[in-house]
């Protein structure tokens, strides 16, 4: 079995709003439900000035991925929203899968469409495992999104 190395994210900016929610884990639908509106009440308050939809179906696609891939069953996805100095948007899954074999044919829409459609919307996307002592094992799946969609 072949494994992809992780694709790092590039360091964010100065992080100016951050929110860390979890989600239990459920089913995919019920998980990415869930999201999407912690993800609504969560963006309401930050005056990000990206488009809304956009982001809501970015963080639905990383959670139902997650819920779908992560080893979540009856455990908590990890969502962090934040917005950056220059008004970029992180959006950071956590799951409890360290591995994410095939990283590229997923964000090239070769396997599933959740993160080729997050590159469409504009989004960067990246991941990294987790192994650190003082981390749960798992990885975090990343997507930025700008705010001004230039």
């Amino acid at each position: 079995m072949t494994f992809a190395a992780p694709i790092l994210p590039p360091p964010p900016a100065k992080l100016v709003l951050e929110r860390r929610l979890t989600i239990r884990s459920l089913l995919p639908p019920q998980d990415a439900q869930a999201a999407r509106i912690q993800a609504l009440t969560c963006l309401a308050t930050f005056g990000w000035i990206g488009p809304l939809g956009l982001a809501v179906a970015t963080v639905d696609h990383l959670v139902r991925n997650a819920s779908e891939f992560g080893r979540c069953a009856g455990k908590q996805i990890g969502l962090r929203i934040a917005r950056t100095e220059p008004d970029d948007l992180l959006i950071d899954v956590t799951d409890h899968n360290p591995e994410f074999p095939f990283f590229e044919q997923a964000a090239a829409g070769l396997l599933g469409k959740g993160l080729w459609r997050i590159a469409q919307y504009g989004g960067v996307v990246s991941w990294h495992p987790h192994n650190h002592e003082d981390e749960q094992l798992g990885k975090t799946v990343r997507a930025v999104l700008r705010g001004d969609r230039s």
